[in-house]
């Protein structure tokens, strides 16, 4: 069966404090439903007009699991 993923990029982080307390019950969510985190973090570098904020790329098994 096919993977599926997810994959988010933040264009701007207003409540930094917000976001770290969303993370701190979002990962545990996401590893439960058999999610593994495939990269996450800052960009280290940016080309053309690419955005310098936090991306997250999430690995599931199958389409079904991902939603």
């Amino acid at each position: 069966m096919a993977k599926a993923y997810w994959v988010v990029s933040y264009r701007s982080i207003k409540n930094p404090e917000a976001l770290a307390a969303y993370a701190k019950v979002a990962a545990p969510a996401v590893l439960a439903a058999g999610g593994r985190f495939v990269a996450r973090g800052n960009a280290a570098k940016v080309y053309e007009a690419g955005q310098l904020l936090r991306t997250v790329v999430v690995e599931f098994d199958s389409l079904e699991k991902a939603v």
